[in-house]
């Protein structure tokens, strides 16, 4: 089913749902009982405090939703006080601020790893509707990309002398196309990290007989090797710098519209006597656009070249899951400098992510489109701030018994609550059309080749 087709389904969307409560979700799957034994498996020296790791991760999360500045009034308004999206802790925050410095980002990995893998089989399989590829053949589809986290600002006196940027770190992630979420993150403090060091960090967790979609940075032998020796598939951009050897003409079409070329190719093997790797060469032309790439697909049947374009072209959604992760739920705004704090912060935004894609995922389905019609840049935020609302009323409710007040009457005298916590959802949360997406962001130019290309594709066939 094509976005085109779901456009005329809009006319029956509801005018009102209730809001998927991710946070109840969340929390009944990550318990202190599971943080306790995620602690003991990850410890080194390390004890469980009155900050524990339960309580950091709740702390972290209810920051991230509410998008509190002052971590100080946090610890002293928020903990202290009581509020349902914070863990009650009579603690100063200088104590806060130690405990977050101290505690390694190891602890938050794991902590995601198995949040991760309990959600995952929660999502559809089709939460990306355009895939036509077969799951005998390849069960599972990922891409992989790094990015760098935003520069800060140069606070401290070693820093304020230097004229470079300050990247706080790096974070490579795999995307799990069909189900669209997370399936692993790795963070390095190191702003200057490479893609190579890092990948070799996430690719013991993409099973064999996967298939993986990745930039021209990673089309080098030494990664062809070592996927094919994990049984790993990649389709990649090609990466121009690397050499190659034409061994067999697969397919070549000339027209006046479109150019095809499909090669076997050798690539490596001029450096200390290694064996050069067989791979196949795609390469497309059209009037507006080209695109080149590098497959260990080597039989057509198996991996079309209609289907290898369209599969590089999904490859820009963890570009906007990227995006997502750092302008939607601000992990360009860092609330502590420290290398620890900011691992931490990285992968309870990573958390929160995957919990919100799968509350997007419960209200497509109440809804009764596919998912990726939500767009996150709309949803996310009007989800969060009901989110919150809710919270408010809970404290509202409370304070009425506490003080005796009939509750009903002094909610429905604000007129913040007279609509009630359920919201409007309507065609204001989907892409208006098929290229609202690519031509609101800046990396769309990418993607719109690959819709050009499959075009011609489909006349041509």
């Amino acid at each position: 089913m094509t976005k085109k087709s779901l456009l005329k389904n809009d006319e029956h969307l509801p005018d009102y749902i209730e809001p998927k409560d991710y946070l109840i979700d969340l929390w009944e799957r990550l318990t202190p009982s599971v943080c306790d034994e995620v602690f003991e498996l990850t410890r080194d020296k390390e004890r469980q405090r009155k900050w524990g790791l339960h309580t950091i991760l709740k702390t972290w999360i209810g920051l991230l939703q509410t998008k509190l500045t002052s971590q100080t009034r946090m610890v002293e308004e928020f903990c202290r006080r009581g509020h349902p999206l914070f863990p009650q802790v009579e603690a100063s925050p200088e104590s806060f601020f130690k405990r977050i410095q101290n505690l390694r980002p190891a602890f938050f990995k794991n902590i995601f790893t198995h949040y991760t893998n309990d959600i995952r089989y929660d999502f559809p399989e089709n939460f990306i509707s355009d895939i036509e590829i077969s799951e005998e053949v390849f069960p599972q589809i990922y891409a992989v990309d790094a990015s760098r986290l935003a520069s800060v600002g140069r606070v401290l006196k070693v820093a304020k002398k230097t004229t470079k940027a300050i990247i706080p770190g790096s974070i490579e992630a795999v995307y799990d196309l069909r189900r669209g979420h997370i399936h692993d993150l790795w963070f390095d403090p190191d702003g200057a990290r490479s893609e190579m060091a890092m990948f070799d960090k996430v690719v013991d967790s993409i099973e064999p007989c996967s298939l993986l979609v990745s930039d021209r940075y990673y089309s080098k032998p030494i990664i062809w090797k070592n996927l094919e020796n994990r049984g790993i598939a990649m389709v990649s951009r090609y990466n121009g710098t690397v050499g190659k050897i034409k061994k067999k003409v697969l397919k070549k079409i000339r027209t006046s519209k479109i150019s095809v070329d499909d090669w076997l190719v050798e690539m490596g093997g001029s450096q200390h006597g290694e064996e050069p790797i067989l791979l196949r060469w795609i390469s497309v032309r059209t009037g507006e656009s080209q695109v080149t790439l590098i497959t260990n697909v080597l039989d057509p049947k198996i991996l079309s070249v209609e289907q290898a374009v369209a599969l590089y072209r999904r490859r820009w959604s963890i570009e906007r899951m990227y995006l997502h992760l750092k302008e939607v739920l601000s992990l360009n705004t860092l609330f502590n400098a420290s290398p620890s704090a900011v691992g931490q912060q990285v992968f309870a935004t990573a958390i929160l992510y995957n919990a919100l894609r799968l509350s997007q995922s419960k209200i497509a389905h109440t809804v009764g489109i596919i998912p990726e019609r939500i767009s996150p840049e709309k949803l996310f935020p009007r989800v969060m701030e009901k989110i919150l609302q809710l919270a408010i009323v809970e404290m509202a409710y409370e304070n009425a018994n506490e003080h005796q007040i009939d509750y009903k009457k002094k909610l429905q005298s604000q007129t913040s609550f007279q609509r009630g916590i359920s919201f409007c959802f309507s065609k204001e949360f989907l892409w208006k059309n098929e290229t609202e997406r690519e031509e609101k962001e800046d990396f769309a130019r990418g993607e719109k080749v690959g819709q050009h290309i499959e075009k011609y594709l489909e006349e041509e066939s």
